[in-house]
């Protein structure tokens, strides 16, 4: 049998999968490094892959090929990294130099996309004629998905709702702007707002559990962040007329956030009495990596 085999690198953490494709697209198990104790990439990658096989009896030579996610641009024949602003041990060689440790064909592909790819070959955007899938993570993602195809857009850029600028002169990002909207309303942003108001070493979870508690400034910082995110996704919405907008990663599982996003979104969008499908992305965590395996080739 061949499988092909996913990678999805994300802030925090490697998460490798291996999938079969024979009948319906099927996980068949995976393995998670942190990225932070890692400081060769592809060593760490080509020994988890080794595990994973010998954990589901099988041969790196089953394996036609991998697909890999990546946070940030990678080139238009998927063989290079452009910009990675948020892991610096990604560099320009990284796909050639898995494809010779892992002795297969390796392709790039910026994970929010292939999170896209993912939801619509065998997830909740199947089926869509235009399907914009929005990953809330450490930072802010977006992939979209028009008449079967990746949109990638005549720059590479597409998709990049998470650096559309929200506060002029607000935070630094790792994009080299300032003010961007996932400085604000991602994972890491929202755990910036958590030290400024509870105070050193608090993170976004933090923030939500003040929030619930009562505490007004951190209700008043989350209200602040679902208005900006929403009016992103709303200028995304009027802009492309989508089928589908799915939300995906760690974020999405906040209900204080993804609940009343929604709403505003609905609310604030433009429609001539139809709205898209606004829900969570159904293939979770594992999103990026079935879809990095299914855009490989």
């Amino acid at each position: 049998m061949s499988y092909r085999l996913g990678i999805d690198i994300g802030g925090t953490k490697i998460c490798i999968g291996l999938v079969s494709v024979a009948q319906e697209v099927t996980l068949l198990g995976y393995r998670k490094l942190e990225v932070s104790h890692i400081s060769d990439i592809v060593a760490e990658i080509k020994n988890a892959v080794e595990a994973l096989c010998e954990e589901l009896r099988c041969s790196s030579r089953d394996i036609a090929f991998c697909g890999v996610g990546i946070p940030g641009t990678v080139s238009e024949d998927g063989r290079r990294i452009l910009k990675a602003p948020n892991i610096s041990v990604l560099s320009a060689a990284f796909a050639e130099r898995l494809a010779q440790a892992l002795g297969m064909p390796v392709t790039l592909l910026q994970d929010s996309r292939a999170a896209a790819w993912g939801e619509y070959c065998c997830g909740a955007g199947r089926g869509a004629q235009t399907l914009i899938c929005i990953t809330l993570g450490t930072g802010i993602g977006t992939g979209i998905v028009i008449d079967g195809q990746l949109f990638h857009g005549a720059l590479g850029t597409a998709g990049e709702l998470g650096h559309v600028p929200a506060v002029p002169n607000g935070r630094s990002c790792g994009c080299g702007k300032r003010g961007c909207v996932e400085k604000y309303c991602a994972g890491g942003g929202l755990d910036i707002t958590a030290r400024e108001l509870l105070g050193a070493g608090k993170t976004a979870k933090d923030l939500f559990c003040a929030a619930k508690e009562g505490h007004q400034q951190a209700q008043h910082a989350i209200h602040e962040a679902i208005c900006l995110l929403g009016n992103t996704v709303v200028a995304a919405i009027n802009l492309l007329s989508p089928n589908a907008v799915l939300f995906s990663g760690g974020m999405s599982n906040e209900a204080a956030l993804i609940e009343p996003l929604i709403s505003y979104i609905k609310e604030h969008c433009y429609t001539i009495g139809t709205l898209p499908i606004l829900k969570k992305a159904s293939l979770g965590e594992f999103a990026p990596l079935i879809g990095a395996a299914m855009a490989s080739k």
